[in-house]
């Protein structure tokens, strides 16, 4: 059963004419009827009642006409969703993000981008800053988020956001007493860091005040995911400096102050590739850089 068969049936069953019915589809009455016969014979029924002057639909007809117009239909519909698929190609933005940033700052940027460019798909990664660097170089990633400071060759790199670093502690600890705490307090301390490997710069940057303060940190566990330092915390493994953003919430057993020295924070910074200058890369930083302004402090 053709869909050009249906479409005569149809054109015959609405115009009521078989000569009207082949003006229409510009083909002769001849053929018009050799069609009809052929799905007649092959649905094994009379489709219209040729005994009459005017061409009418039989019972049979009546019953089929319904189910060849839906199928008329559907088709038409399944041309044109293959021809829009065909002239519309799918734009994919891939965006690299360390894990912290996906509580709040990364959910707000997908939904603004997704209603500012619906048109484009936004494949989202959990990576470490090193990670992120590496895969904007090689071109697998877009944009990414990196902890602060980072220098990445063929990268251009836009601070966005910005907010205090604390120190997690057990809140039996005697500092606990404290609202606010200088770095030389903590040197009798054990740290718990978040590894170098992972963010280069944010790792140092901590070790550089250690020293400043007159002592190397005795660091007591390297982590690689910043949510699991007020855990160990609480676990008495030591005390850990994070980004206010991390411990937002309260952990039992674990107390959370204030640096004394406001001269150090958390940052992030938006990066892309320097010969990367598309409108898409341009609305997507300007979305970031919103969204992260309004979460710094």
């Amino acid at each position: 059963m053709e869909l050009r068969t249906l479409n005569a049936f149809v054109t015959v069953a609405e115009k009521r004419s078989f000569v009207q019915a082949a003006s229409t589809l510009h083909l002769s009455q001849p053929a018009i009827t050799a069609q009809i016969q052929r799905l007649e014979q092959e649905l094994g029924v009379l489709l219209f009642d040729r005994s009459r002057r005017t061409v009418a639909l039989t019972r049979a007809g009546e019953a089929f006409l319904d189910g060849a117009k839906n199928t008329l239909a559907t088709a038409q519909e399944a041309a044109l969703a293959a021809k829009r698929a065909a002239n519309e190609q799918t734009v994919r933005l891939r965006f690299g993000f360390p894990p912290s940033a996906s509580r709040e700052i990364v959910p707000n940027i997908t939904t603004r981008f997704h209603r500012t460019c619906p048109h484009v798909k936004l494949d989202l990664f959990s990576l470490h800053t090193s990670v992120t660097v590496e895969e904007l170089q090689l071109s697998a990633l877009d944009i990414g988020f990196v902890r602060l400071p980072v220098e990445a060759k063929g990268l251009r790199i836009i601070p966005a956001h910005h907010e205090p670093l604390v120190i997690c502690l057990p809140e039996s600890h005697p500092l606990a007493a404290q609202e606010k705490i200088r770095f030389s307090d903590l040197q009798e301390e054990r740290f718990i860091l978040y590894g170098r490997k992972w963010a280069p710069g944010f790792h140092d940057r901590i070790i550089e005040r250690c020293i400043k303060a007159g002592f190397q940190p005795m660091v007591s566990n390297t982590i690689d995911e910043m949510y699991l330092g007020p855990a160990l915390v609480a676990a008495g493994e030591g005390i850990a400096i994070l980004p206010s953003m991390v411990v937002n919430s309260a952990v039992e057993g674990v107390a959370v102050r204030e640096l004394l020295e406001d001269d150090i924070c958390s940052e992030i910074g938006i990066a892309t590739r320097t010969e990367d200058d598309s409108p898409i890369i341009r609305a997507a930083v300007a979305i970031a850089r919103e969204v992260c302004n309004q979460y710094s402090f």
